[in-house]
């Protein structure tokens, strides 16, 4: 296996201040430090070995926490994890020099001061990367024409596109990457996914993710939520969010009559709730009073909601 987890756990220690009321003998309000642990995964184990895998789940489930872990930015608290036969921890050299990371907001690699050319030519000299394959990258993705821009003058987009490029460019066995394909235009989505699915043939990625048609590439499907991870079959999925639809009401009252539709969201401003097909029209008729109704699609962690309901969480 190319990579093998048993028992991994890790947890953050949240420290937070809750206020004092004020006494009538110290006559003076304050703050009390209070320290909070909160599990991001509680010993999971799972077994990778090449093509992509995906793990899903919705914000702050522990998905970028996770890899963070098997690139050896941040230690498991217990547990073991190998990558390609070497342990996370006691060979973390090793496994470093075998994978091959995109973080969220991953530009750290890149100098903002620097050009995009500059930037290409620092990279490809200290990690021995091939300027063809990244030249050949950059026209796919669409940014060889900032070549000579300073890399802080590029969007967030185009910044998102030259981490994944030196991710994909390094060749290494392991491939992490944290939702790649997230911030990006349709194009790039669309390009990204071919060359994700190419590279899935004979080395091991594992990609986080939010979107459905990510998915769809998905030899294995891992599902991290409330501290679990779970293994499901990405056709069931797949095959699930087709069976609903996501509806959301602007400016809202607390007389909509919702009851019994799987809530998403809810704020004086929107609410989102998961509709079954079947369940659409009939709802779209009750809602005839509002002028802003939004019928669309769900994403994966969407379905991870109604999935851990359906389950009734203690299940999970």
């Amino acid at each position: 296996m190319a990579i093998e987890a048993r028992e991994l756990s890790k947890s953050f220690r949240i420290n937070s201040k809750l206020p004092i009321p004020m006494s009538p003998s110290s006559k003076k309000a304050g703050q009390e430090g209070v320290s909070i642990e909160r599990k991001v995964f509680d010993r999971i184990s799972f077994t990778l070995d090449n093509g992509i895998s995906c793990v899903v789940g919705p914000n702050g489930s522990g998905k970028t926490t996770l890899i963070r872990v098997l690139s050896t930015d941040i230690p498991p608290d217990s547990g073991s994890c190998t990558v390609m036969s070497y342990d996370l921890v006691k060979e973390k050299n090793h496994v470093r020099s075998i994978i091959s990371t995109m973080f969220q907001g991953g530009s750290y690699f890149f100098d903002n001061q620097l050009t995009v050319g500059e930037n290409i030519a620092f990279l490809s000299e200290v990690l021995e990367l091939d300027k063809g394959k990244i030249r050949e990258l950059m026209e796919v993705m669409r940014v060889n024409d900032y070549i000579g821009f300073k890399f802080g003058f590029l969007s967030h987009g185009n910044k998102k596109k030259m981490a994944l490029i030196r991710a994909i460019a390094l060749d290494r066995p392991v491939l992490l990457l944290d939702e790649p394909t997230s911030d990006l235009d349709f194009a790039t989505r669309v390009a990204v996914r071919k060359i994700l699915e190419d590279i899935g043939e004979k080395k091991t990625v594992l990609i986080t993710t939010h979107e459905i048609e990510d998915i769809e590439l998905c030899k294995k499907l891992l599902i991290l939520y409330d501290a679990s991870l779970k293994e499901y079959d990405r056709n069931s999925i797949l095959k699930l969010a087709n069976s609903f639809k996501v509806i959301s009401i602007e400016e809202p009252n607390d007389n909509l009559g919702l009851e019994g539709y799987v809530l998403l969201s809810k704020s004086r401003e929107q609410i989102r709730i998961l509709v079954s097909n079947q369940e659409v029209e009939e709802l779209i008729r009750k809602l005839q009073g509002y002028t802003q109704v939004v019928v669309g699609k769900p994403n994966i962690s969407e379905i991870v909601i109604y999935i851990s309901r359906l389950n009734n969480r203690s299940n999970w």
